[in-house]
């Protein structure tokens, strides 16, 4: 198990950077729960 089993995570991407949905395929296997996930435009 790693540090994040069995927490919670709200997950905030960029657009123009890292998405939401990319960052959360990457944890997905982690053990912990996505509550939230987006993706915003940070001007």
């Amino acid at each position: 198990m790693g540090k994040l089993a069995g927490k919670k995570l709200l997950i905030l991407g960029e657009r123009d950077g890292v998405p939401g949905p990319a960052i959360e395929a990457c944890l997905k296997n982690s053990g912990a729960e996505v509550l939230f996930s987006v993706s915003e435009c940070f001007v």
